[in-house]
């Protein structure tokens, strides 16, 4: 693949995970305040790429399931870093 053609795919699953990100932030205001819990939310979104990739070999499903999924660990991921430098900690 030229270089060229892994930019165009690159930015425009950007553009998808940026919508992702703006949808989840309308149905889901409230972000959590500290790293654990926001990165519990991360984590439970890896969990169901993992479910669905794990679909997808052993079932035959659709990879659009795996596809829907790795989008919302990119929108989730980018929650988590639009949080650092807000997160409060124990100490």
């Amino acid at each position: 693949m030229s270089d060229k053609m892994e930019m165009i795919d690159v930015g425009a699953w950007f553009d998808t995970i940026l919508t992702e990100y703006k949808r989840a932030k309308k149905l889901h205001p409230v972000w959590p305040t500290d790293p654990i819990h926001a990165a519990a939310v991360v984590s439970e979104e890896a969990g169901e790429l993992v479910r669905a990739a794990n679909r997808f070999w052993y079932e035959g499903a659709s990879e659009d399931e795996m596809v829907d999924e790795a989008v919302q660990v990119g929108a989730m991921a980018i929650r988590f870093l639009i949080g650092i430098g807000g997160y409060r900690g124990m100490k």
